[in-house]
This record gives structure tokens, C-alpha cells and sequence, in this order.
């Protein structure tokens, strides 16, 4: 007997949570084969009740139960199994027993594996497992806790058939193999067993074995010789598959491949997967593929990958250029169980010389790998893989272009290429017109034939395949040079760079695709100014931690005024300045605006603390005064601060409006929710981060925000995290944009009627009744609110004055929030419980934030960058267009980490249509744990499991969609955001929301659908 825990005790060896009921579990795996005899568990001194303990596959298949008798009031319980259950060796298990209230653990005890003799637990950072029903598969994980589950595990020997030899061999087509194909079989003791009885079958590939069937000789083997086969018409060398079985044994399995007589060539020949059915995660789908080139220009004629053997569903071939445009698609038909599988182009596709090019195919679950195989490059006439360090591509988002790379990883996509007649682009394309024009050059396309002279006399149809627009002569044929030409006159709709594509075809040789774009007549400033170049220099390489600090006079500033900049070093010295405004700019994210040059610093004076509320105020002399240009454009800006004696950096975040704007669209910035975690001074408005675990009831502005000073930064309340990423989408696009952030929504709402659409975006938690009163009349006078964001409008606050410590007395410079200690604030018992700063939704504001969104915050994941899927609901509502998507489809990762939902409290706007129902696991501590008896924010029985978006049409036609995630704009742009979640339907989703708030972009991706 062998069971992994020996000498571990647990740590906690009582817990309960009132209520809460579990299958507690973990995962392991044995060195060999053999049975499991025995369930274990710790039982806690407090818990009673019946246990049943389950073994399941990695998978969550049950293998067996049983319920455990006769156990002691605590410690170590086991129970028989009624059958011993058989395990392989290497391969994960996962055993459970529920718990009715009282359970021990470890924390982090699972982090790293445990071994003991043959049994090891699983270290993969996702073990100590449970589930929230008991009897359930359990799969969820917190901390890698040993919940102290275990089994009694006995080796068994196993009889053995192996390869002897024989396997990978090539050979041409209808030959038989030099090599014989040779197994050996052995019984448990592994002693050679002769008079075995011993199958040979041709799987797939064709051809047959001769013998076919027989008995090992006194070696303990079986030789057989294989005539290879091929399938009819096969442009491509065919894996042929034998299988060798020995009755109540196992099987092996014999690769070989079957080489045409054609002129075809393929990168992989005789490479064979080292791991042939690989699976992620429970079956995790990709795309994967390779790089390849060709010493000479020709056409690539069919598409091939390895198929595994577990792997089903239907798979979509790829044909792309090195950055991604995709030239050809074709779905796979006829496929066979596994190995190589190949499908003709509709049309051959011309590739040129030296020249990169990717090959991808989806997998839906299972697929084929060998490690590092690409690291160096496999030549195979004139095409070769790319060993630039960066192939075997992948992408977590299938039919997506694969550029992800993990070890050189060669997952068995290929191609078929010919050398033959070309036809090549020459000029014309890539070009730039404005809509409703001609585009200056001519589309100029040639024919060569294999010698590489031209061809004359070859039709070629020119037309236009995406994007608006019209070309003439939409038929000709080659001159004597070879060549032949049209002219595109662009459409009406705006369109980034292919977004308008012209394809020429020579019948029976191949295609070229132009690519064009349609500027706006008009463009906006956006358009404009994301036409610059850009820099990612605004990002800290060198984050401070107390060299070098500084806040502004203001949160935002209209262009043509000026920001006081107030800086502070640990030691005095010389500092720099630089100022950068955020957007797309090519994906550099940024551009350099103004730069200080060389200052002069000091060691400002430290701040006030004001003992009753620890409100902390600083009192700092100007150290730069920023003039902001006129024809600085709105955004949100950066003043990154660099000591010069230490090289340390620290941001000073801001935004630039224009007041005078009437964009379509304006972008609210939540620096409230920025300011409310700020520690700067050692409070905030939470207890987690305060000194002594005491909060601030008051928190400035007059001072630096810590998330921009320190090297502790909590990203989940910073403009960078969700708000940058939106930023840098709807700027890759050219929405007509202005800025502006909470406190102009505060004193200033009336400018939201300026506009047709507000966005609040990712984190906007803190809002004051006046931001709450203005966006509802913005609403209400027909203005279209998009809530791409969660907790949002969740705590109210109250803008004061700042008082003397801060060197002058100005407005809105304060922000106070009591939250659950409202009483004690002396406004709200002069004013009386309607003036209570606490959330929207409680019993003394009653202004709950779903009347507005249509959703209200429901919980939290730990992580930040976690999160849960997802999942589609009414997928025939027009902002699902174009998109593909259908009911329960997932989208991945795109909910958190803090999430909301519908709730039937009496605030729900009529018409509300819900979009997604995601399943998520909420917090410990909900929303509701602050509430006094008989002070609900909430009705009772609540499913805090579920997240919901969602969209409604105000009585005023207004437009309201909220995105119940502040994780929406990762589905846009996943720039430093790990794991990358950008998804083309999220992004084709956003432009259906904003074209039906009348936003539609000047700039859009070539694969968006403008409605």
C-alpha cells in the first residue's frame, strides 16, 4: 500500500464557512500502473454528516464512489473501494469527498508536488481543488490549499507491446518499405513472450501488411513488411498508419509516408510529433501554425496539417502573409482519424521568393507537438521553415492570425507549393485615396512563367472584394510585357488600409489582392492626430519608490491654458519633465508632446494630516508651469517625472479637454476611483491599504496619486489599466472623440449634451449625486450612455473644498465618502440621511445604479487579470451583427475582475434585453457585508454567480448598453495584458453598440462591418 500523505498535518484543522457546503479534492498521479484500493480524508473534530468519496478522471469523468462507514469523530477516515479502480501511470486523477460544514487545509501546501514513493500530487498552480456543490466535479482553486484528500494506491504490473523498428520510414507510393515493421511482446514480469497473438491493420493511407496476423516468435516478436498505399489524386506525400495490437495487451501504432511522383513540395517529409495527442486545459482550442519560405516564386496549391487522434471537429486551413493578411482559407473535407491531412486551394495562391508567409490550422482540442523542432530551419527543396526563433505560431483565438510562440514548438502545419507560371503584383497597391475618388496609381499586376519571362495574352479579372468602390476595366489581358493594369475608384465609406481590397485573378494560375484605403473627406481630429508618430517612452522602465513624486493643480485642463505641476524629490536636484498624450499612434501607444528640459528641485514640505477624517493635504510650490497649445488635441495626457541622479520615474496623469468640442463621442476618465485607492501619505478610502487599517473619510487632490509614484502600484485603479486599452482601440479606429473625466461631469454636466454618446469606462466606482443627476439628464434629453465598465456609480461621494493645508482654498478639490460609518459625517446629520455618502443603492439613498445601467456591481475575483468567459446570450439582437457568435458561445476572460448583474429590485429601466449570462465565482465578501440589519441595498436571494451585460431604450430614444465587466476593453486591445483576450467579435460588437448610438469610426479594421 502507498498513500501520498504521510507525516503532513494541516494548519487549520476546523474550518467552517456558515452555510457553505463542498467537494473538496486533489490532484495526483502515480510513476507506474496499478490500482487504487482505498479513499482518504481528514475529517475536522466538528463535522458530521454522510462522506462519499469520488475518483475522477483529469477531465471530470467519475470513475467510482463510495461512502464512507464507520468513521472516528476526526482525524484520517478511509474507505475500500468496492472494485479497485486501475490507473496509468504519468496521468492525472483527481480524488474528493464532500464536506457538510467543517473542513481542515493548508494553504499553499499543493504549490509544490509531494511525493511520496510511486504517488506525487499535481504542482500546476491550480490544485486543492473544490466545487461549490457537493458531489460535483471539483475544478476550482484557491491558493493550491491541501484540503487533505488522498488514496491507497498499489502497483500492478503490466504486459507490454512495443516498437522494435520500422517506424517512420518513406517510400514512393504502392512500394514496400525496406525496413520491416517489427513489435515485441512481454509479459508483466517483462519476460519476452513467445505465441502471442499479435494484429497488424492498416489504419489510414491505404497500402496492406503481409502477414497480417500471427503469433510472436521465441524472441517474443512479430515482423511484418508494408506496402505503402496512397490516396487517389494525392498532390503530397500520404501518412500511412499501422496499428499492431496484441489481444488484451494494447496497440502501437507505425508511421510511414507514401511519396507522389508529382513536382509538389512540402517543408515536413519524415518529421514525426514526439507527443502525437497533446491537449490544454481540458481542451483548450488554437490556432497553430508555421512560417515558411520558398527559394522561388510559385504557387501554393493545397494546405496540410497533422491531424491527432483524439482531435475532431471541423478544421479551417490559413494561408497569411507574415503580418497577418490572410490570402486563403479552405475547410478541410474527408478527413481521417489522424496523421497528415491535406485539402486543395480553390485557387492557387502565388507566393514570392525568400519571402515569409504563415500556415495555420484550428484545432478544437487535441493536437500534435514536438518541442523546438523549428529552432532550426527544415529544408525540403525549394521550401523551408523560418528559424528566426519566433515559429510555431499559436493564438489562443481561433481562425485568428497565430504569432504567439512557446519553444520553436513544430505543430505539423505545412504546405503544398509548385513552381509554375506567377502572377505578381507590381504596383498600385497599399495607396491612399479620399471616398468617392480614384486612387492616383494604377493596379498593375504581371504573368511570368516558370522561366520567369511574361506572358502575354492572359486573361486577368480584376474586383473588388471588401470595402466599397468600383475598378474598370474589370477584365483584360497581359501586354507583351506581361502585364496587366485598373483603375480603383474608392467608395463612400471611410476605411483603414485594407479595408478596401481588389483582387486580380489569372484563371489556372493564381490571385493578388491590393490593398487600399479611404480617407475621410473630413477627418476628425483623431484621424488627424494619430497620423503622428508615436513613441512608448512614456512608459516607467524605472518606477519610483519615494525619489521623485508630483500631482497637478487640476485634473483635467482645456487646451490653451495652463497646468501647475508640483514636484518633490527625496534629494534635491535636477528632474525632467516630459509630457505625452495616449492613443494609438501605430501601437506605439503614445506621443511626445512637450518636454521640460532641465529643472531644478527640492524637497517639498511634508504633508498635513487632519487627525479626525486623515484627510492628508500637501501645500507644494509649483515646479512647472505647462502651457497646453491650442492645437493640442483632447486626451489623456502624461507628465512622466525622471530624477536625474537616480533615473527614477513617476507619472503625473491629467486630461486635455476642448470645451468647445461637439464630438460624437466623449470619454469620462475616472480619476475619483484613482484617487480613492491613492495611499499617497498612508491613507485611502479602504481599510485593506490605510496605516493601522484606518480609512480616510476625506481624501485631495493636492497630492501625488501613490498608484503613479511607487513601485506598489494597484493596477486595478489606474487610468493605464482598462481606460488606456479603450483608448488606444477607439483611436486605431478614429472615433470622433473628446475627453473630459469625473469632476467636469461633477460641476460641468451640461457639456454631455454637446455630444451623442458619454462612455465611462473600466473602473469608475466613486461618483457624486451631481455626476449621477447630470448623466441621468443626459439620458433623459436623448444622449446614448455607454458603460463599458463594472461597479460603476457604486459609492457616492461629496466634492469639497480643500482647506488651508493645501495652500488655498479651492473647490472640488476634496472627495468624501463615509461609507458605512455615514452617520458620523457632520453634513449628513445637518442635512439628514439623504445626504448620506455611502453606495447609490442603499437604504438611505435609495438611487440604486441599475436604474441608470440597467445592472449594478455584484462581486469580484481576486485576480486581476483572471476572470471568467463570456457566455452569449440573445445572439439575434443587432448588436451581435457580423459577429458570428450564437447562444452559449464564449467569449474568453472578458469578465472582471469585478463584475455586475440584473437584479428585480423595482430600479430596472423598462425593455432591459440581457446580452450575457456568465457564470463567475464571487467573492467571500459580498457587496452586502457593510449593511446594518435591516438596511438591504439588495433584495434577498441574490445568485451572485451569474454576470450579466445588457442594453435598454430610454423613454427620451436614448441608447444605454453596459458591459457588466470592466474587462471590455482587453476584448479590444490586449496591449500589456497577459493572457491576451483581444477578440475581432468583441471588437465587431463595439462598433455595432456605438454605430447605434450614432458613432461610427473614420478608420476601421479591414474585417469590421459598419452597420
Amino acid at each position: 500500500m502507498n498513500t501520498l500523505f504521510s507525516n503532513q498535518v494541516p494548519s487549520i484543522t476546523n474550518f467552517t464557512e456558515p452555510g457553505n457546503t463542498y467537494e473538496l479534492g486533489m490532484k495526483f498521479r502515480s510513476a507506474r500502473t496499478g490500482n487504487i484500493t482505498k479513499i482518504r480524508f481528514w475529517k475536522a473534530p466538528s463535522e458530521t454528516g454522510t462522506h462519499v468519496g469520488k475518483l475522477w478522471t483529469a477531465t471530470g469523468q467519475l470513475l467510482t464512489s463510495v461512502t464512507f462507514t464507520n468513521e472516528t469523530a476526526s482525524g484520517w477516515q478511509e474507505q475500500t473501494l468496492d472494485q479497485p479502480i486501475l490507473i496509468q501511470d504519468n496521468t492525472t486523477y483527481v480524488v474528493s469527498v464532500n464536506i457538510n460544514s467543517h473542513y481542515v487545509a493548508t494553504y499553499d501546501e499543493l504549490a509544490t508536488s509531494i511525493v511520496n514513493g510511486d504517488l506525487s500530487s499535481v504542482a500546476d498552480d491550480n490544485n486543492g481543488v473544490f466545487n461549490s456543490t457537493p458531489g460535483a466535479f471539483p475544478s476550482n482553486s484557491y491558493r493550491n490549499t491541501n484540503y487533505y484528500r488522498d488514496v491507497d494506491f498499489v502497483y500492478v504490473p503490466q504486459p507490454t507491446i512495443t516498437k522494435i523498428s520500422g517506424n517512420n520510414q518513406s517510400g514512393l507510393a504502392g512500394s514496400t518499405l525496406p525496413n520491416p515493421l517489427i513489435v515485441e511482446v512481454r509479459d508483466a514480469a517483462g519476460n519476452v513472450q513467445p505465441n502471442a497473438p499479435v494484429t497488424f491493420s492498416v489504419i489510414s493511407g491505404g497500402g496492406s501488411v503481409s502477414p497480417a496476423s500471427g503469433v510472436t516468435n521465441a524472441n517474443g516478436q512479430f515482423i511484418t513488411n508494408f506496402t505503402l498505399g496512397a490516396t487517389a489524386g494525392a498532390t503530397l506525400s500520404i501518412t500511412n498508419t499501422v496499428t499492431a495490437t496484441a489481444n488484451g495487451i494494447g496497440s502501437v501504432t507505425f508511421f510511414a509516408n507514401a511519396n507522389p511522383s508529382g513536382n509538389t513540395q512540402v517543408v515536413l517529409t519524415n518529421q514525426v510529433p514526439s507527443i502525437a495527442n497533446n491537449i490544454d486545459n481540458n481542451g483548450t482550442s488554437y490556432e497553430l501554425g508555421m512560417k515558411f519560405r520558398s527559394a522561388r516564386s510559385g504557387q501554393v496549391t493545397l494546405l496540410r496539417f497533422w491531424k491527432a487522434p483524439s482531435e475532431t471537429g471541423t478544421h479551417v486551413g490559413k494561408l497569411w502573409t507574415a503580418t497577418g493578411t490572410l490570402l486563403a482559407s479552405v475547410t478541410f473535407t474527408n478527413e481521417t482519424a489522424s496523421g497528415w491531412q491535406e485539402q486543395l486551394l480553390d485557387t492557387p495562391i502565388n507566393i514570392q521568393a525568400n519571402t515569409t508567409y504563415v500556415v495555420s490550422v484550428n484545432v478544437n482540442s487535441h493536437y500534435a507537438i514536438t518541442y523546438d523542432e523549428l529552432a532550426t530551419s527544415i529544408i525540403n527543396g525549394d521550401v523551408s521553415s523560418v528559424a528566426d526563433g519566433n515559429n510555431g505560431l499559436y493564438n489562443v483565438n481561433v481562425h485568428s492570425f497565430p504569432q504567439n510562440s512557446y519553444r520553436n514548438s513544430n505543430y505539423y502545419r505545412d504546405i503544398g507549393f509548385v513552381v509554375g507560371s506567377n502572377l505578381l503584383k507590381v504596383s498600385g497597391d497599399n495607396q491612399t485615396g479620399t471616398t468617392g475618388n480614384a486612387l492616383p496609381d494604377p493596379l498593375v499586376v504581371k504573368v511570368i512563367n516558370a522561366q520567369n519571362s511574361p506572358q502575354a495574352g492572359v486573361t486577368v479579372n480584376f474586383s473588388v472584394t471588401m470595402g466599397g468602390g468600383s475598378v474598370s476595366p474589370t477584365s483584360t489581358v497581359t501586354n507583351a510585357s506581361g502585364e496587366a493594369s485598373t483603375t480603383l475608384t474608392l467608395g463612400a465609406v471611410p476605411a483603414g488600409l485594407g479595408g478596401v481590397v481588389v483582387t486580380a485573378i489569372a484563371p489556372g494560375i493564381g490571385s493578388e489582392t491590393f490593398l487600399a484605403a479611404a480617407a475621410p473627406s473630413e477627418p476628425n481630429p483623431i484621424y488627424l492626430e494619430n497620423l503622428n508618430a508615436g513613441t512608448n517612452s512614456w512608459k516607467m522602465t524605472n518606477r519610483a519608490s519615494g525619489e521623485i513624486a508630483g500631482y497637478a493643480s487640476a485634473t483635467s485642463v482645456n487646451k490653451g491654458e495652463t497646468l501647475d505641476i508640483k514636484v518633490s524629490l527625496a534629494q534635491a536636484g535636477q528632474f525632467a519633465i516630459d509630457v505625452y498624450r495616449l492613443g494609438y499612434y501605430g501601437g506605439a501607444g503614445g506621443r511626445l508632446m512637450a518636454s521640460s528640459g532641465s529643472l531644478q528641485g527640492t524637497t517639498q514640505p511634508a504633508c498635513t494630516l487632519d487627525p479626525d477624517t486623515r484627510l492628508i493635504e500637501c501645500n507644494w510650490t509649483t515646479s512647472y508651469a505647462l502651457q497646453v497649445n491650442n492645437n493640442w488635441v483632447s486626451g489623456l495626457y502624461i507628465a512622466k517625472l525622471t530624477d536625474h541622479s537616480t533615473g527614477k520615474q513617476a507619472h503625473v496623469w491629467f486630461v486635455v479637454r476642448d470645451d468647445g468640442s461637439e464630438a460624437d463621442i466623449i470619454f469620462q476618465s475616472a480619476v475619483s476611483t484613482v484617487l480613492a485607492y491613492s495611499t499617497m501619505g498612508g491613507y485611502s478610502l479602504y481599510n485593506y491599504n490605510s496605516i493601522g487599517g484606518q480609512r480616510a473619510y476625506k481624501v485631495s487632490y493636492d497630492r501625488p496619486y501613490s498608484q503613479a509614484s511607487y513601485q506598489e502600484s494597484y493596477e486595478a485603479d489606474t487610468p493605464l489599466r482598462w481606460e488606456y486599452n479603450m483608448v488606444r482601440w477607439l483611436e486605431s479606429q478614429a472615433y470622433d472623440i473628446t475627453y473630459t473625466d469625473n469632476m467636469q461631469v461633477h460641476s460641468n454636466g451640461q457639456k454631455l449634451l454637446n455630444h451623442k454618446v458619454y462612455l465611462s469606462v473600466g473602473h469608475d466606482e466613486y461618483w457624486s449625486k451631481e455626476m449621477f443627476d447630470h448623466v441621468k439628464a443626459a439620458r433623459d434629453a436623448g444622449i446614448n450612455l455607454g458603460f463599458f465598465s463594472a461597479n460603476t456609480c457604486y459609492w457616492r461621494v461629496r466634492f469639497e473644498n480643500s482647506t488651508p493645508a493645501a495652500g488655498q482654498v479651492r473647490p472640488n478639490r476634496v472627495m468624501t465618502c463615509y461609507k458605512q460609518d455615514w452617520a458620523l459625517d457632520p453634513i449628513a446629520q445637518q442635512q439628514g440621511i439623504s445626504a448620506a455618502t455611502n453606495k447609490f443603492r442603499s437604504f438611505q439613498n435609495q438611487q440604486p445604479e441599475n436604474s441608470l445601467l440597467g445592472v449594478m456591481y455584484g462581486s469580484d475575483t481576486p485576480n486581476i487579470y483572471g476572470g471568467s468567459n463570456f457566455v452569449v446570450t440573445n445572439s439575434n439582437d443587432p448588436y451581435y451583427a457580423n459577429t458570428g457568435l450564437q447562444n452559449g458561445q464564449q467569449l474568453f476572460l472578458l469578465v472582471g475582475y469585478e463584475w455586475d448583474f440584473v437584479v428585480n429590485n423595482g430600479s430596472t429601466p423598462p425593455g432591459l434585453v440581457i446580452l450575457s449570462e456568465s457564470p463567475v465565482s464571487p467573492s467571500a465578501l459580498l457587496p452586502t457585508f457593510d449593511e446594518p440589519p435591516g438596511e438591504p441595498g439588495l433584495p434577498a436571494n441574490q445568485d451572485y454567480t451569474k454576470s450579466n451585460s445588457a442594453r435598454y431604450t430610454a423613454a427620451s430614444g436614448a441608447k444605454v448598453f453596459a458591459s457588466g465587466t470592466i474587462q471590455w476593453a482587453w476584448g479590444l486591445d490586449s496591449e500589456d495584458v497577459t493572457p491576451a483576450r483581444a477578440d475581432s467579435r468583441v471588437k465587431q460588437m463595439t462598433v455595432n453598440i456605438l454605430a447605434d448610438m450614432e458613432a461610427r469610426p473614420q478608420k476601421p479594421d479591414a474585417n469590421i462591418i459598419i452597420p
